[in-house]
């Protein structure tokens, strides 16, 4: 889908990564083919398109795992301004589907990082001779949690009706002689 561009707008796209689902509509065209309609819904299974192919109805269900990356690619606009899209990378160019298309450069930053965060899909960034580079990466060291409790094993811990009795003090125990002991015969 290079070059989709919303019905009835020529710039402007922006799809929240914190709202989905999701349905817009775009136009398609490729170079050296005519222009089409594509209606796009998108949850948190996966994408569905619905188009036009030969004349005849195609629905596409892909799920996020068919898609290389969230790409960014960077275009000169007719009136000199520069203008960012904002595209789930397919390796069809034709199944690629664009999430945001804007005048604003850190509206798309914002939204390049979050919707690769919310799809679990790699940045990706498109020169402007084609070429694709994984864009950067926000990594965060992690480390060994720490135990949840102080005592984390169950082989340390005490069970839990127990946990709310002392210990008794361990003393001497008195030892008793010369006394009468009482024992039952049956």
């Amino acid at each position: 889908m290079m070059g989709a561009t919303p019905l009835g707008l020529k710039t402007a796209l922006r799809l929240d990564p914190g709202h989905l689902p999701a349905k817009w509509c775009v136009n398609v065209g490729q170079a050296g083919r005519p222009v089409q309609e594509a209606a796009i819904y998108m949850d948190d299974d996966g994408v569905v398109v619905r188009r036009q192919l030969s004349g005849l109805p195609l629905t596409l269900s892909l799920p996020f795992a068919a898609f290389e990356g969230v790409s960014v690619r960077i275009e000169p606009n007719a009136a000199d301004d520069l203008v960012a899209h904002v595209e789930l990378r397919h390796r069809d160019p034709a199944m690629s589907i664009p999430l945001t298309v804007t005048r604003d450069m850190e509206a798309a930053a914002a939204d390049w990082q979050g919707w690769s965060n919310r799809l679990g899909l790699p940045m990706l960034l498109v020169t402007a001779s084609g070429t694709e580079r994984v864009g950067p990466q926000a990594s965060v060291p992690v480390s060994e949690p720490a135990p949840r409790r102080r005592h984390a094993t169950m082989a340390d811990r005490r069970p839990r009706f127990l946990v709310r009795r002392k210990v008794g003090a361990a003393g001497e125990m008195p030892v008793l002689r010369d006394w009468r002991e009482i024992i039952s015969y049956e």
